[in-house]
């Protein structure tokens, strides 16, 4: 109960919380990213705006141009100009109204006379004022006012972009006209003309709510998806981590049952062994006949095997306290080199053995460390029943002594090589499977390290480290 509500608040706290948060994040930023889009787009359609509305009253200014130019030229025209003017509001969609004018009566009109050009008035109006120059005299002779059609530039800003609302003020600040008139929104974007000295204004529309969900929506699943997914990898390491560790509790609770039967079996048997032994003894001594010298020595042999067997036993139960001391590596290995060089002799195995150039000191019990080194050049000679090299070679690296065993023989199958340190695992025929478990129990009690490579068929290394202490005095 308790490991499934802690599970259930690590949910919420790795995975609602994120995904509540990240969301929310999203939809910010995916609403920024529209913004920022709205306002470029807005920015793009105002200089259309601007473009048309330059191209629209240069092509109006000309057109009063040439008409001033005309009626310049042809003094004759004065007496019909009302006419032509009303004939030129109905055929150019542009004009809402022209006037004519001989005298000059605002200040626009002065100017204009002044600069000899078109003026363009600031009396709220899109209004027009084009001088008609004589020739000769270089002055004034009358004025064109020509008044605009705002709803004719307002129809067509509407047509183009419709979803941001456009304002069009003269120099003086005065709104000549507006065009969509939607909701206001706190961003504009503001152009100028180059044609007149106005400028455009629009409004950056706002984004739709569900504009903001249809573009925010893929990121957010895609997020969502990403941190389940990882709350799925969270959840398969902390599963195999957890089986990892049952597995290494149940096999400590196995190896600690295992040692403790162990030791208290062979307490027990080796006090009938000693007498059995005795006895034979006394036998062999009483009948000297082949036959019977030949049962004795196998009935020696096999208590000489059911001996060492409870030796192990006995190292597999709860450590006794040993009596530590400083030894050099080297001259361990080299006391029970004779016995390994026997053996391989034996079983027609080529044995070499590199001792260290350099003192390796450590804190140990020499017979245990012993027992290690036999039981591994002794599993590495049966491991080549067809002869090879088996290596035995010190070094020191760092603040370690090492101890490398190696051989040439049939290497560790792969359904073993797991489950190599578990008691009465093996891959002999007549093994214990507590050879391994012993040395590795020795090992863990000296601070040290055990490491085996192994390839079928090529052979195995096995690599012992022990920590280094202060050099034999």
């Amino acid at each position: 109960m308790g490991r499934e509500r802690t599970r259930r608040w690590l949910y919420i706290l790795l995975v609602i919380v994120p995904c509540l948060i990240g969301s929310v994040w999203i939809v910010r930023w995916q609403d920024e990213q529209l913004q920022r889009q709205q306002l470029e787009e807005t920015r793009m359609f105002a200089n259309i705006h601007r473009n048309d509305l330059d191209r629209f009253l240069a092509e109006t200014t000309a057109r009063l141009e040439t008409l001033a130019l005309v009626i310049s030229k042809h003094t004759d025209i004065k007496e019909n100009i009302h006419d032509v003017m009303k004939q030129m509001e109905k055929q150019d969609v542009r004009f809402e109204r022209i006037s004519f004018f001989s005298e000059s009566t605002s200040p626009a009109m002065q100017l204009a006379e002044a600069i000899k050009q078109p003026m363009f008035t600031d009396d709220k109006t899109a209004t027009i004022v084009t001088p008609i120059i004589d020739e000769q005299t270089k002055r004034a002779i009358g004025f064109l006012v020509a008044t605009l059609r705002t709803d004719y530039m307002k129809q067509r800003m509407e047509i183009i972009y419709p979803q941001a609302s456009f304002r069009l003020y003269d120099e003086k600040g005065n709104e000549l006209f507006s065009a969509n008139n939607l909701r206001a929104s706190e961003e504009t974007v503001v152009v100028h003309l180059n044609q007149a000295p106005w400028l455009i204004e629009a409004n950056v529309p706002p984004v739709a709510n569900k504009q903001r969900v249809q573009a925010a929506l893929p990121y957010v699943f895609t997020f969502i998806v990403a941190v389940h997914m990882i709350w799925l990898f969270i959840q398969y390491w902390l599963l195999k981590r957890r089986t990892m560790m049952e597995r290494m509790e149940t096999e400590a609770q196995k190896l600690e049952l295992v040692g403790t039967l162990a030791a208290s079996t062979a307490h027990e048997i080796r006090n009938p062994l000693a007498g059995i032994k005795g006895f034979i003894q006394l036998l062999s001594e009483k009948h000297k006949d082949t036959e019977s010298q030949l049962y004795f020595s196998v009935i020696q042999n096999e208590i000489t095997r059911i001996n060492d067997i409870v030796n192990e036993f006995l190292i597999l139960g709860k450590p006794t306290v040993q009596k530590f001391e400083t030894c050099d590596l080297n001259d361990i290995v080299l006391s029970i080199h004779p016995i390994i060089e026997s053996q391989a002799h034996l079983h027609n195995v080529v044995y070499s053995l590199q001792c260290a150039r350099v003192p390796l000191p450590i804190r140990c019990y020499k017979d245990h460390l012993k027992q290690v080194v036999l039981n591994l050049a002794k599993n590495a000679i049966e491991a080549m029943s067809s002869g090879g090299q088996l290596t035995i070679s010190l070094a020191k690296q760092d603040g370690w002594a090492l101890l490398h065993v190696s051989d040439t023989g049939s290497g560790i199958p792969k359904h073993v090589k797991d489950k190599l340190f578990q008691p009465f695992v093996t891959s002999k025929q007549t093994g214990t499977g507590l050879g391994l478990v012993v040395c590795k129990r020795i090992v863990d009690m000296h601070e040290g390290a055990i490491d085996i490579h192994s390839i079928e068929n090529k052979g195995t290394t096995i690599t012992v480290r022990l920590p280094l202490r202060q050099e034999v005095g």
